[in-house]
């Protein structure tokens, strides 16, 4: 080997030795870089936590004391009330929650703090974190969530159960709710749930926008055949409205975003905008015709559907007794029910399980959609997590009788600013560990044809899916 070669070899090597070592630099930078950064973020949580200037009670746990005045049972301001005529108000019912609280609870609202290692799987942060902070994290830490501690965080955060117990009992509560809006129903059916003693097998809860007359003509035309083709069941059907949108058309603001709702419902707001009373003289005909209507003083609207959601349990617990009933449905207008199946049902499932639970479609990792365009729109100040907790899809739930207080009472405890109803309901649920039971027999919009490939007999399904008598 010549002197000429063994000097590039040498060369060559200084070379491959300093790239080595660049790149062993370069490494060591973007270790020590996401370390800082780190650091900063942690820094960065706990000032943004630190500067928090809201006027309210932090606290890291749920630790309440009672004492003897707390321990006296009020035999008028609880849920459900002790009789319709204590929540009368002019001709309606005031069906917003009548809650007492202890002498020891805070007069300013309570917002909780969480340990990051309690709610993701990162062990190098330290610091803690509320609701509202959740949003702001970058998305590392989502793919380290733990599921389902922080469905926990979802506002209100309290023992739940432990407080529905008391509103139940007339005892006073620890905590106020902060989502007990007022609601008054401003007429109910005489005929459903009114006859004192009068037993039913199921009750019907139709959900019902204010301006789809023409859908609810159909289901009571419909419902009348199945009932009569089913006379060994006890039936009452009533349809949950509110009260109609008087300007806005299909325009809508989502947590700062600008919607126009699409579709039938979008093009029946623009039809109907400015003519409220047009639509009320159509709806107390229809009162007065079939006596099948619940009316509250909520708007009417699809972004309104957690609403209608909160007053048909409240109708249910406060209507209903709950003894007298074996089971309720909830189901969408443009669905129907076969009452033959139904009776199937309340036959083969266990009386304990089916008066304690919810059935329907399990919706199990189901996305939130973040694009500020689409109907179905949440961003994350909303809901933090991208993947929801498993909750039964919206279009049909059967209820068990004896959760239906639970649930009126914990809505008051839990945020519906924009929640979808359904999504909701599931969180409700959580909190009160109420199960959830997929029920095969039941469709929603298209699945009938998507799932159903033997076309076996439905239980619940879309309307073109039934015979029409």
């Amino acid at each position: 080997m010549t002197s000429r070669h063994i000097s590039l070899t040498v060369e060559g090597g200084e070379e491959c030795a300093l790239k080595q070592l660049t790149s062993n630099l370069l490494l060591l930078s973007i270790i020590l870089f996401l370390i800082i950064e780190l650091q900063l973020l942690a820094s960065n949580m706990d000032r943004f936590l630190q500067n928090d200037t809201q006027p309210v009670e932090v606290t890291e746990g749920n630790e309440y004391t009672l004492d003897e005045e707390d321990l006296t049972p009020s035999m008028q301001c609880r849920w459900p009330p002790p009789d319709i005529k204590s929540i009368m108000v002019n001709k309606g019912f005031n069906i917003t929650l009548c809650v007492r609280s202890s002498r020891h609870a805070s007069a300013h609202k309570r917002v909780k703090k969480y340990a990051l290692q309690d709610l993701f799987a990162l062990s190098k942060f330290r610091g803690s974190i509320t609701f509202e902070g959740l949003s702001l994290l970058p998305h590392r830490f989502w793919e380290r969530v733990k599921k389902p501690q922080i469905y926990l965080t979802y506002p209100q955060d309290v023992p739940m159960s432990d407080i529905v117990e008391a509103v139940k009992g007339g005892y006073r509560v620890p905590e106020m709710p902060n989502y007990n809006f007022p609601i008054t129903i401003l007429s109910t059916p005489k005929s459903i749930c009114q006859k004192e003693g009068e037993k039913y097998d199921l009750v019907i809860v139709v959900k019902s926008s204010v301006l789809a007359w023409d859908a609810r003509s159909s289901f009571r035309e419909y419902m009348r055949h199945e009932i009569m083709r089913n006379k060994q069941l006890k039936v009452g059907v009533i349809f949950s409205l509110g009260l109609p949108r008087r300007h806005g058309k299909r325009v809508f603001d989502r947590d700062g975003h600008t919607i126009y709702l699409p579709g039938p419902a979008g093009n029946m707001l623009d039809i109907y905008d400015g003519r409220a009373a047009e639509v009320m003289a159509i709806i107390n005909e229809e009162i007065r015709k079939y006596d099948d209507i619940v009316l509250a003083d909520y708007e009417d609207t699809y972004y309104n559907l957690t609403w209608k959601t909160v007053t048909n349990y409240r109708w249910m617990s406060a209507f209903c007794r709950k003894e007298d009933v074996k089971l309720f449905m909830t189901i969408d207008d443009d669905h129907r029910v076969n009452l033959s199946m139904v009776a199937d049902f309340i036959d083969r499932i266990p009386v304990y399980i089916r008066r304690n639970s919810l059935f329907g479609k399990v919706a199990k990792t189901d996305r939130a959609y973040r694009s500020p365009w689409k109907k179905l729109y949440l961003s994350y100040r909303e809901f933090p997590w991208d993947v929801m907790y498993p909750y039964l899809r919206g279009f049909a739930h059967l209820v068990g009788p004896d959760i239906v207080a639970d649930v009126a009472i914990a809505t008051a405890y839990t945020r519906y600013n924009y929640a979808p109803e359904d999504v909701y309901l599931g969180m409700v649920a959580f909190k009160l560990g109420i199960p959830n039971f997929n029920e095969p027999t039941m469709y929603g919009h298209d699945d009938y044809k998507i799932r159903n490939k033997k076309r076996n007999p439905a239980m619940v399904a879309l309307t073109k899916f039934f015979p029409t008598t």
